[in-house]
């Protein structure tokens, strides 16, 4: 784990907290971003756009965690 970081997505629900969206994704073992892409066109829910925006955020944090040397702390 210490070569990994760990991703996963919950849904805030306004007045009652969040719940977990997806499990957790692993990068670099396997490929977080193209998993957390599948999941996301599997609900219908999300819109396009959210996608987009949620799949840029997987991908600057992946970024940072590769500049940091995937030293986060």
């Amino acid at each position: 784990m210490e070569k990994d970081i760990g991703m996963a997505l919950d849904q805030v629900i306004p007045g009652h907290g969040s719940i977990p969206l997806s499990p957790y994704y692993f990068w670099p073992r396997k490929d977080a971003w193209e998993e957390l892409k599948v999941l996301l066109e599997s609900k219908p829910w999300i819109s396009h756009m959210h996608r987009i925006h949620l799949l840029n955020q997987a991908t600057d944090i992946i970024n940072l965690w590769q500049t940091s040397g995937g030293n986060l702390t």
